[in-house]
């Protein structure tokens, strides 16, 4: 009966999982394609997906596979999120009241981001429990997380979801998206120009572990008036110092 009940997508997922994990050193994906005895084909495109999740780690410099962060949170991710948030209240704090905008913390999970924190410069917060759950592709805290990705990674994440238009500036183009995320990278923020609601404008920078991955990220949100091409030098400066401050901090701890 169990066997009746047993995916095989998933049997072959953990299977990889369990065949990284157990190596003394990172694999090619060849190489886990031969210890699995799964198809290249169908090795790479689990590995890609389980990359894109956090489960599996690539270095896209030796294209050598391992054990995603996510793994070591699965059985706590509670506590992580709990410790992420307090090793990041502080510093988002102090960027919330230096700019004088709301400043949101958020990790992110598959096509979405779900938001961590949030500090008000006016004093009204939500609980320390917040959570809010959005389009990644659409927020600036979103781009900048999915930057860290290969474009493998972007095309596996939107494989099967849809980036839905919020508004005329919605990017709803996997190809487009990785174009942005591109600039995103070589600039070290990202930016929402109106692309999930009509009047919000945000700056977006990731936090990094030290392999440079980015686990989290951080972002200001405003309105044109208070974010655009006058302002945006000086508030991406603040904005990516702090997450430079915050992945410091995670990497000390």
């Amino acid at each position: 009966m169990t066997r009746n009940y047993l995916s095989g997508s998933i049997k072959k997922a953990l299977i990889i999982i369990e065949c990284v994990g157990k190596s003394p050193k990172p694999l090619k994906a060849s190489q886990v394609s031969l210890m699995t005895k799964l198809d290249r084909a169908t090795a790479f495109r689990i590995l890609t997906y389980l990359v894109s999740l956090g489960y599996i780690f690539k270095d896209t410099n030796s294209n050598l596979y391992s054990l995603g962060h996510k793994i070591f949170e699965f059985g706590d991710k509670s506590d992580f999120l709990k410790t992420l948030t307090r090793l990041c209240f502080e510093p988002i704090k102090k960027l919330a009241y230096d700019t004088q905008h709301i400043t949101y913390l958020a990790v992110l999970e598959g096509p979405h981001i779900v938001y961590c924190d949030k500090v008000d410069p006016s004093g009204d917060d939500p609980p320390r429990a917040f959570r809010m759950r959005m389009d990644a592709h659409s927020t600036a805290l979103g781009k900048a997380i999915l930057a860290f990705k290969t474009r493998d990674e972007v095309k596996e994440i939107y494989k099967s979801y849809s980036l839905h238009r919020h508004t005329k500036n919605t990017i709803t183009s996997v190809e487009k998206l990785v174009v942005d995320l591109n600039r995103v990278r070589k600039n070290g923020y990202s930016t929402n120009e109106a692309e999930t609601f009509d009047y919000v404008y945000g700056i977006g920078a990731a936090i990094l572990d030290s392999q440079g991955r980015a686990l989290a990220g951080i972002s200001i949100s405003g309105t044109k008036s208070t974010i655009n091409v006058k302002t945006i030098v000086e508030l991406s400066k603040k904005v990516t110092d702090t997450a430079k401050i915050i992945s410091k901090t995670l990497q000390e701890n």
